[in-house]
């Protein structure tokens, strides 16, 4: 091992740097702390028991077999009794020991293995709604499948901390303390030589711990890549199976399983090979102190039950020596994991904003030089500026990447601008709170939003009290009840995953519905039918005319009957506004949006393809 000490002060600093990482936990651990207690009160119950174990066997063989005098606790029991009597107390009490050794050992660890579970659960629930207030563009760098492996194994990891890491950590630290104190006083020389292997330990333990730390980030790595995989083809399965790539998707499955079983592979043999040195080194450590025990006996110093219960201590010594190792290991191995959780807590939240509300909204919506722009991407939106009054129905047209569906996330606050301010009523979003802005938008998009459960839930999505009788007037006013009261069970009808069960026909009416029922004062449509056959267009045409009745209405379309109910229609180009009229009017005017209609026409690129 090159450099020892230099390497020893990295390992030191990297296990500090551990237990910061951890003692950011304590608010998990704080709030179990009466489970916390009991379960290492029930640890170091059974460790008294353990330790007290070999005093019975040492009486019996110095007392029963031997001719030495009986020990002190056994005649205080017993008085002068015979061999006979001596035997059989110092058998019960053995057996005594034992089963309470146990009986606290069993207590031990159904404690444990609750509180860990406890705070994983707490964990889990925090660390699931703290991904609800992350910003959109953390989301937009993120993949589902490292998120859900984060919120599951990752954050499954701190029960190993708590149930095979800190907890046994603590309390065999304690023991291993007590259990020294108690050799030095048996013997100064055999305690001696028993410690001897303890610094050897600790530095194998310091060096050992971070080489599994650094493969078990490889480890998390590849499992993320395995669940991203996943995640991706059964979200996608209609693709696959469309373009016939069901072979070639579980080849690529198959790459990721057998990077993580490698890596997997590594991290337990690296894990083998630490525990066979400690094992090796505390053999090393008994055989020194039996040799050096076994010649104290011959030379009349020591008893063979002194010798005996020096051995059993030795043992009970050794033990929490490695256990400590082997719960360090746990920790490194799990810190990977931790820090991935961590990751996601150190993010910063979607700004809430000033927390202003206003009491009657009446819908008008102000750009006034705003610009935005994606990471470090070019600049979706340049120096736009417009007004749309409040009532007013107004379609933005453009090619793809001209801006359209980033002004109406601005609008919803999803990014913030780098430059300019969108207004609402006169007042800038960013000092309105987030939560009652959203209140106020409803949003129809391309492909709806349908998640498992009922129609009804579905529909009472965003409005999780409304009654049965708004559910229905609602789907009623969106065309959608009349199809809810042919199914057996009515609004109770489960929709299954995205959805499937449902035509897209019947998915857009649901999520028509669903924005009937918020009766938000702001409405945002975002190529509502561009997925719909001509008829069925037709009539979730006819509901959205009902529902932008009296609503600032934003249109994203390239559908023209869309386009041309609009009071006006503004053309993007390259994230700025090019010309804006009526429909009459820009046609007339022979510009980038006749250019467009001339382009669709003739059966060219679709103009607005989002």
């Amino acid at each position: 091992m090159p450099a020892p000490a230099a390497a020893l002060r990295r390992e030191l600093a990297q296990f500090r740097s551990s237990l910061s990482l951890y003692a950011r936990l304590g608010d998990y651990v704080r709030a179990e702390r009466r489970l916390l207690v009991a379960t290492v009160a029930a640890m170091l119950a059974s460790t008294v028991m353990t330790l007290a174990r070999p005093w019975p066997l040492q009486a019996i063989v110095d007392s029963v077999l031997g001719d030495r005098p009986a020990p002190p606790w056994i005649t205080a029991l017993t008085g002068d009794a015979g061999a006979g009597t001596l035997l059989a107390v110092a058998t019960a009490a053995m057996v005594a020991l034992l089963l309470a050794a146990q009986a606290l050992s069993l207590a031990q660890g159904y404690a444990s293995q609750l509180l860990g579970q406890r705070m994983v659960l707490r964990l889990r629930c925090d660390l699931y709604a703290r991904l609800q207030r992350l910003s959109l563009r953390f989301h937009d760098r993120a993949s589902v499948g490292d998120l859900i492996h984060r919120l599951t194994g990752d954050a499954a990891a701190l029960q190993d901390i708590v149930t095979y890491g800190l907890v046994p950590f603590a309390v065999q630290l304690v023991t291993a303390v007590a259990v020294s104190a108690m050799v030095f006083v048996l013997d100064l020389r055999l305690g001696l030589a028993a410690l001897a292997i303890v610094p050897l330990l600790v530095v194998w333990t310091l060096w050992f711990s971070e080489r599994v730390r650094h493969r078990s980030r490889r480890l998390a790595h590849a499992e993320s890549g395995l669940y991203t995989t996943a995640s991706e083809t059964l979200s996608a399965i209609r693709a696959v199976k469309s373009f016939a790539m069901e072979d070639a998707e579980a080849r690529r499955f198959e790459r990721h399983a057998r990077r993580s079983q490698e890596a997997y592979v590594r991290v337990m043999t690296l894990g083998s090979m630490g525990g066979l040195v400690t094992e090796a080194l505390a053999g090393l450590g008994t055989a020194a102190v039996v040799y050096l025990g076994a010649r104290a006996v011959l030379g009349g110093e020591l008893s063979v039950g002194e010798l005996l219960v020096f051995v059993a201590y030795l043992q009970s010594l050794y033990a929490p020596i490695t256990e400590i190792a082997a719960s360090a290991l746990v920790v490194q191995r799990s810190a990977s994991s931790i820090e991935r959780v961590i990751e996601i807590f150190n993010q910063e939240d979607e700004p809430a904003g000033g927390g202003l509300r206003v009491e009657r909204l009446t819908g008008r919506v102000a750009y006034r030089g705003v610009s935005l722009r994606y990471d470090d991407t070019r600049l979706a939106l340049r120096d736009v500026s417009l007004d749309v009054a409040p009532g007013e129905r107004v379609a933005f047209v453009g090619r793809s990447g001209a801006g359209k569906t980033s002004l109406v996330s601005l609008l919803l606050r999803f990014y913030r601008p780098q430059a300019g301010s969108v207004l609402l009523d006169g007042l800038d979003v960013e000092r309105l709170d987030l939560v009652w802005l959203r209140q106020q938008i409803a949003l129809v998009l391309q492909e709806p939003i349908i998640f498992s459960g009922t129609i009804g839930e579905n529909v009472a999505y965003g409005r999780p009290g409304a009654t049965e009788a708004e559910i229905v007037a609602a789907s009623r006013a969106a065309g959608l009840d009349d199809f809810v009261r042919m199914l057996p069970d009515g609004y109770a009808t489960e929709v299954g995953e995205r959805g499937v069960r449902l035509s897209g026909g019947e998915r857009q009416r649901l999520s028509i519905a669903r924005a009937f029922l918020k009766d938000a004062p702001i409405l945002i449509l975002d190529e509502p039918t561009s997925n719909l056959d001509a008829v069925t267009e037709q009539h979730v045409f006819e509901s959205l005319d009902r529902l932008a009745r009296g609503r600032t209405t934003l249109v994203i379309s390239h559908r023209l009957a869309t386009v041309r109910r609009a009071d006006r229609i503004v053309v993007l180009a390259a994230g700025t506004i090019v010309e804006q009229g009526t429909h009459d009017d820009l046609v007339r005017a022979g510009g980038a949006y006749a250019e467009l209609l001339a382009s669709q026409a003739s059966g060219r690129a679709a103009p607005v393809a989002t």
